[in-house]
């Protein structure tokens, strides 16, 4: 007997943001499209159908969206395995409502000498606190990369001599870089996922993160696309 995958499975999809063989956003399975989206609303009246999404259910996407009635577009799931650096995963595990994450331990296994390191190093943005500007040729570009890596050599090696002196995994994993990549599942509602892409597929996000941002997007949206249509026009505006 042949075994069939659930309807709702997904064959993974998987793109590389920072283009280095290591990150990495797959789309794991979803639940849900924009009938499910439209028959969430409807349920209110008792008119929710199994009928094809039609014109008229597009219109109601864009009006939901036009006027944030966000609970119809959580109805829905969407998973995705990212594989990032540590200093991104922080700024998006700050998307905690309607998002379910679950994270490789440290505590359980030992990490892979993974990290990434930029192609070009930016400069501080002189009147953003938190912002970055691209390198205008004052910057050293070869000496930040050679300090980039021997600091990320001497932490991979202390660590590995922790573990070897026979320090516990949870304590020796602490003189790890922010720019070792970890690895976790993040399951988003479509609402959650258009906050999100909001915040951090923008102009003031910070450029790593905004390339996983822009993954994620590019895989969910063949899953709802009258959605993000909707959603991408709006905000045009």
């Amino acid at each position: 007997m042949t075994d069939t995958a659930p309807a709702s499975f997904v064959t993974p999809s998987l793109l590389s943001p920072l283009s280095d063989g290591v990150s990495a956003v797959a789309l794991v399975q979803h639940v849900g499209d924009d009938k499910m989206i439209v028959n969430a609303a409807r349920v209110s009246f008792g008119g929710d159908s199994d009928a094809p999404l039609t014109a008229r259910d597009e219109k109601l996407i864009a009006y939901l969206l036009r006027n944030q009635h966000g609970s119809p577009f959580e109805h829905n799931l969407i998973t995705f395995k990212v594989v990032c650096p540590i200093f991104v995963d922080r700024q998006m595990v700050r998307h905690r409502v309607g998002v379910s994450k679950n994270e490789i331990s440290g505590r359980y296994v030992e990490l892979d000498e993974r990290a990434y390191t930029p192609t070009t190093f930016r400069k501080q943005a002189p009147s953003n606190r938190q912002a970055s500007v691209e390198d205008d040729g004052s910057l050293d570009q070869a000496a930040a990369r050679a300090l980039w890596a021997q600091a990320s050599e001497t932490a991979f090696r202390a660590y590995h001599e922790l573990l070897a002196l026979g320090v516990t995994r949870e304590q020796a994993r602490g003189v790890l870089p922010l720019s070792l990549y970890t690895e976790s599942y993040y399951t988003f509602n479509v609402r959650s996922l258009l906050h999100f892409l909001a915040l951090r597929d923008h102009e003031g996000a910070q450029y790593e993160t905004r390339l996983f941002a822009q993954a994620m997007g590019q895989l969910a949206e063949p899953l709802f696309p009258v959605t993000f249509k909707a959603w991408r026009s709006l905000s045009a505006h």
